[in-house]
């Protein structure tokens, strides 16, 4: 098993996320509902996609707008690594680093839809030689925004209920006109 359950509604990045037919389970970003005790919710501004971190577990740290990107440093208070969060227009890749996938003696990559089923993203993972576990989400909601790792099992559990928890807050039409055009190319949805 590459990643273990972690208790979310959300089918967890695992090899246990397939279904009958041995395809995987798509991750379904839904809009935010509301927020639970203990939780911090992040993104840029107050539209788009967003996480929930669980503060009593994690540091958070970075915030700050850059000129076209915002990027939030999450780290574990009992563990090692640490997982990026990343929104703006282009502050994101598709998919994750060539080496990294050369590097990966287990990998996986499933959809990111909707709740109407429309793709909107992909979600990679994997396994390093060295033990450690990475995954990179890329979510396409006001922006090209996504979330990426490597890390111990232990923190990787950690960070994969906050990638889980992705969520998105519709803003103008204006805005997700604006977002629909800029979708790249080669995007296959």
């Amino acid at each position: 098993m590459l990643f273990s359950s972690l208790g979310t509604p959300q089918v967890p990045a695992t090899a246990e996320a397939q279904r009958n037919d041995g395809t995987s389970q798509p991750m379904i970003v839904s809009a935010c509902g509301k927020l639970g005790p203990k939780l911090r919710r992040v993104g840029w501004g107050t539209y788009g996609l967003h996480f929930d971190v669980p503060v009593k577990e994690a540091q958070i740290s970075g915030g700050k707008a850059d000129v076209d990107y915002v990027r939030y440093v999450i780290k574990p208070k009992n563990g090692d690594g640490y997982l990026e969060l990343w929104f703006g227009p282009n502050a994101f890749s598709p998919g994750p680093d060539k080496e990294l996938l050369l590097n990966s003696v287990e990998k996986q990559t499933r959809d990111v839809v909707n709740t109407n089923g429309e793709g909107i993203g992909q979600d990679s993972f994997g396994k390093l030689e060295t033990g450690k576990v990475w995954r990179h989400t890329f979510v396409f909601v006001a922006g090209k925004n996504g979330a990426q790792y490597q890390a111990v099992q232990a923190s990787a559990e950690l960070f994969d209920r906050i990638i889980s928890s992705a969520c998105s807050i519709p803003g103008s039409a204006l805005v997700r006109s604006q977002c629909r055009s800029t979708l790249p190319r080669n995007w296959k949805s």
